[in-house]
């Protein structure tokens, strides 16, 4: 699967955006808050539904109210589709088919089966993992690995683990070879037992079943016979399973061995703490006398500094320009309430343009239109009655005066849509307080200028003033801050006529002070040189080197103590004896195989002795003893039915477990190796093998030492937490290969590393998509970047 583009109608900060992405290595870089982890929990929110309030995690609500949720467009093997999805309390999932525009009728469901067999648990365990996750590499166990494997590779492997968990749990119930307690395996066996022996004090009672029950007998010593070898056999084999298990270990103690041959005179830990001690005190007082000698020569220069500054006349000064800038203020605020009241006029708030020469002509020539209507009515009756054809000039006299009559209204109608069809009346009166608002508009331009230039030139001669006294300046309140200056001022120059007296008695008794801390500095010197000679070394560094080598003398030789503790005295004898590990694994095979052999003659065995019994039931008339035999042949019945089944829970699971090994087509150890070259070119060859035990991961450096985890670095830590995700998103990719997204995981990878990163991560974007979220970005080659 990869994505090719994300649409957020609104998630979080993101509201109308859309991004399109490369099918590799996509970087996407930004600052904090800048939007990475949003985009990041939307594209699994996409996937795998978004979060609930009820999940006590971020929903990411969109700032401005959008419509929650987006889309992106995903290529499932060559079928492009369109993902989208609506509404974050009741959402809403929409596939359509980019190439035919078809809709998918059961999305949900369409979606799980492509992304099966991830859901968002596994997704996150995988595929997807930011800075705050590397930390949890400590709690990272094999097991833990193995299963996930086992989750992905073989369908229903989880359920199957439960059913291995639920019988092992139960058959230990059951029984227990070394138990105490009360179990119905460890009672039914003892009640066997003297059962049985009842039944053979009653063996004079019956000669021929006495006969029959030697034979029984023989034969059942025969079973416990090799039902011991096989248990011994058992025993040799988890044996030598063991030495196997432990010959790494003793591999380690061997090599530690060598280096605590040497031997490492021991160094006190208290003359260390007293050699630091005296380095503490020494320099203490050189640092004390230094402060003090630099103390009396700066104390006179203070002094005059402090009595020869006077803002006095300065403050005041100020203080009259001060007053001088609040009148100003208070005029400019009078003319803006002017300026208000007028455009309060208006419905839109705005004071519209002064009528021009010409609109005021046509406002005030209100008759002119009429006038000439009516003089060329008056020509026109005057021509009809005397000289006609003047009639044509009548007419158009009074055409003319329509014209003006007309042009005149539709003038007046676009001045009076310019007032918010105020009337004219109105208009005309208001003309004289426009022309007033734009004299205050330029006296506001002045004032504004003015108060400028006060503020700025009040400032500059404050700025010195408030710097001196160290106090904050505010632009708006000058007043407050000039009273305060003047009392501050005041003040000092009384604290300095005190000063004057007590400097004079404190330069006393620093002097005296001088004197007692190069007394204790000589002693304390004369005290470490001492020490010194005592080791023969020449300074504390060379006595730390010293004490660290036989710090680390002592914990080699007790991890050798530990190692060899660890390992039993029968073990330690094999292994003392063993060459190499190919022999131990031959060892282990023939013993196998005799076991399965001898396991196969107990089998045989059992089956002679239930003939053996069922005849011997034939034999006995005496109903006592055929009521007790009965009775032990049920017990017996009972005790093999249950071990049996105990036995059977026992190879349930181990089959179960090989089962489902076989069904990941091993890919634990495909992971083992892609994750151990990672983690070496990412460590630059420091470590060059992972090895997996049940409960914990160890690392191997080129001289076969082993380290835990905790024993790392942050920074190593955290690169072999990256690797062992990248390799399982490998080892997997033939079952589900989705996009990984990384947020900002290689925050403690130093430069070179880092770069060695983002070379693997190109590598591995040939195949499978990855989402690179980080706040800064560089490299040496060219790469997608979308900086947000």
């Amino acid at each position: 699967m990869r994505i090719k583009q994300v649409e957020i109608s609104g998630f979080g900060r993101w509201s109308q955006k859309k991004f399109d992405f490369v099918n590799d290595l996509q970087v996407i870089a930004g600052q904090n808050e800048s939007g990475k982890s949003t985009l990041r929990a939307f594209i699994i929110g996409i996937l795998f539904g978004f979060p609930s309030k009820k999940s006590n995690i971020n929903v990411y609500d969109p700032k401005d109210g959008s419509h929650y949720g987006g889309s992106l467009i995903a290529d499932f093997n060559n079928t492009i589709v369109k993902i989208t999805r609506l509404g974050r309390i009741k959402s809403e999932l929409t596939i359509t088919y980019l190439s035919n525009q078809l809709t998918i009728v059961d999305p949900e469901k369409w979606l799980t089966d492509q992304l099966a067999p991830l859901n968002r648990d596994m997704f996150n365990s995988i595929f997807n993992f930011s800075q705050q996750d590397l930390s949890k590499i400590s709690q990272l166990k094999a097991i833990d690995l193995q299963k996930l494997l086992l989750n992905i590779g073989a369908v229903g492997s989880s359920g199957w683990l439960e059913i291995t968990a639920d019988l092992e749990k139960h058959a230990d119930k059951q029984f227990a070879q070394r138990a105490t307690g009360k179990r119905p395996l460890n009672i039914a066996a003892k009640q066997y037992k003297e059962n049985s022996h009842l039944l053979l004090a009653k063996n004079e009672e019956m000669i021929a079943y006495v006969s029959e029950k030697e034979n029984i007998v023989r034969q059942t010593q025969i079973i416990s016979q090799n039902y011991e070898e096989v248990r011994k056999l058992t025993r040799r084999v988890q044996t030598s399973q063991t030495v196997m298990q432990q010959y790494q270990l003793y591999q380690s103690a061997q090599l530690l061995k060598t280096k605590i041959t040497a031997s490492v005179p021991p160094v006190a830990d208290a003359d260390i703490a007293s050699l630091q001690r005296l380095k503490i005190g020494i320099d203490m007082h050189q640092n004390k006398i230094s402060e003090l000698n630099t103390l009396i020569e700066r104390t006179p220069q203070t002094i005059d500094i402090v009595e020869k500054y006077d803002a006095t006349s300065e403050l005041a000064k100020i203080q009259i320009a001060e007053r001088h800038l609040q009148e100003l203020i208070n005029q400019k605020s009078s003319i803006m309430a002017d300026e208000k009241r007028l455009s309060d006029r208006f419905l839109n708030k705005k004071v519209p343009e002064l009528l021009s020469s010409t609109e005021q002509k046509i406002l005030i020539n209100k008759n002119k239109s009429i006038i000439t209507i009516l003089v060329g009515i008056f020509i026109g009756i005057v021509a009809f009655l005397t000289v006609k054809p003047l009639v044509v000039v009548a007419l158009l006299i009074i055409a003319y005066g329509c014209y003006l009559f007309h042009s005149r209204r539709k003038f007046l109608n676009k001045i009076q849509k310019r007032y918010n069809m105020m009337s004219l009346a109105d208009i005309e009166l208001l003309q004289s307080n426009i022309k007033q608002f734009s004299d205050w508009q330029h006296q506001l331009v002045a004032l504004d200028a003015d108060i400028l230039e006060k503020q700025n030139k009040i400032m500059a001669q404050l700025l010195p003033i408030a710097d001196h006294f160290q106090v904050q300046l505010n632009d708006d309140v000058f007043e407050v801050v000039i009273i305060e200056l003047m009392h501050i001022n005041d003040q000092q120059h009384m604290q300095a006529q005190n000063n004057a007296v007590m400097i004079a008695q404190k330069n006393q008794q620093i002097l005296t002070e001088i004197k007692q801390h190069q007394e204790q500095l000589a002693q304390q010197l004369s005290d470490q040189q001492n020490m010194l000679q005592k080791y023969h070394v020449l300074n504390e560094q060379e006595l730390l080197t010293l004490k660290q080598n036989y710090v680390d003398h002592i914990r080699n030789k007790q991890r050798y103590d530990d190692i060899m503790q660890q390992i039993e005295p029968e073990t330690m004898n094999k292994l003392q004896v063993v060459s190499d590990e190919k022999e131990l694994s031959q060892q282990i095979v023939l013993l196998k195989n005799k076991l399965e052999q001898k396991q196969r003659t107990g089998l045989n065995l059992q089956a002679q002795l239930s003939d053996m019994q069922a005849q011997q039931k034939q034999r006995i008339s005496d109903d006592q003893f055929l009521t007790l035999q009965q009775n032990l042949a049920d017990e017996q019945t009972n005790l093999i039915d249950q071990f049996g089944d105990y036995i059977a829970e026992k190879m349930v699971v181990k089959w179960i477990d090989q089962a489902l090994q076989l069904a990941t087509q091993n890919r634990f150890p495909k992971m083992q190796h892609i994750a151990t070259d990672y983690f070496k070119r990412l460590t630059g060859g420091k470590y060059v093998a992972i090895q997996f035990v049940k409960d914990d991961l160890n690392l191997i450096n080129p001289a076969g030492q082993k380290y835990r985890v905790i024993e790392l670095s942050t920074g190593a830590q955290e690169q072999l937490y990256v690797a062992l995700r990248l390799a399982l998103s490998i080892v997997i990719a033939d079952i589900i290969a989705v996009p990984m997204l990384i947020d900002d995981g290689f925050v403690n990878f130093d430069s070179i590393r880092r770069q060695t990163m983002i070379d693997i991560l190109q590598e591995i974007a040939k195949k499978q998509q990855i989402f690179y979220f980080t706040t800064s970005f560089s490299h040496t080659t060219k790469i997608n970047v979308i900086n947000l």
